[in-house]
């Protein structure tokens, strides 16, 4: 490929008449970036495209989850009892100096 560049260039031809001598000699894979457009667009949108679902499905389960949680720490019985207990001891007690 080196070897093909240089009797390019000593050819005098310009940049975009080179590489597009070496896509139609070896395909769109000797580009850096793909072009976007037709299949190739795909390759620019797919990282996006996986980015917005992943922060969807990401909200999606802390909220389910962050409910509950909620929901499990308002709803024990057994604290309300120890609760309780804790209030009356803390009435009854007197520090010490």
């Amino acid at each position: 490929m080196l070897a093909d560049l240089g009797k390019q260039i000593d050819q005098g031809k310009s940049d975009e008449a080179i590489i597009a001598y070496f896509i139609e000699k070896y395909g769109n894979t000797v580009l850096a970036a793909p072009p976007a457009s037709g299949f190739n667009l795909t390759a620019w949108v797919t990282p996006f495209v996986a980015l917005a679902i992943g922060t969807l499905v990401a909200i999606y389960f802390v909220r389910r989850f962050r409910a509950q949680w909620a929901g499990a720490a308002t709803t024990s019985p057994d604290l309300a009892k120890y609760q309780d207990k804790v209030e009356e001891e803390l009435k009854k007690f007197t520090p010490e100096d």
